[in-house]
């Protein structure tokens, strides 16, 4: 139960996500791909296990969170309710295109 308690919390428009260790070390890698996912990185990192509440996103962090996920080829399983809670948070029309969200190895 300990365990379960420090877990990284996501606070998706009033919906508080649990993640696992792992699975937010795997967002973290695939999120310093994404443009402007460094805002994202560094509010998942300040809110380590909860001491500090969950780590909130505004909209257009949700979005970019949103997209990233769905880059995964297979999305990791702790990452799905994630993933569910992004898509009822965000009005439809509302995700962006990936082109304006990703960087592009040049």
């Amino acid at each position: 139960m300990t365990g379960r308690l420090n877990r990284p919390q996501v606070d998706v428009a009033g919906t508080i996500v649990e993640i696992t260790w792992s699975d937010r070390a795997t967002l973290l890698r695939k999120l310093q791909t994404v443009a402007g996912g460094d805002m994202i990185v560094e509010k998942l990192v300040d809110a380590v296990g909860g001491t500090s509440g969950p780590a909130e996103l505004d909209d257009e962090e949700r979005s970019r969170l949103h997209l990233t996920l769905e880059r995964f080829s297979v999305l990791p399983d702790g990452l799905e309710q994630l993933l569910v809670a992004l898509v009822r948070a965000n009005p439809p029309g509302h995700v962006r295109t990936l082109a304006a969200h990703y960087s592009r190895p040049h």
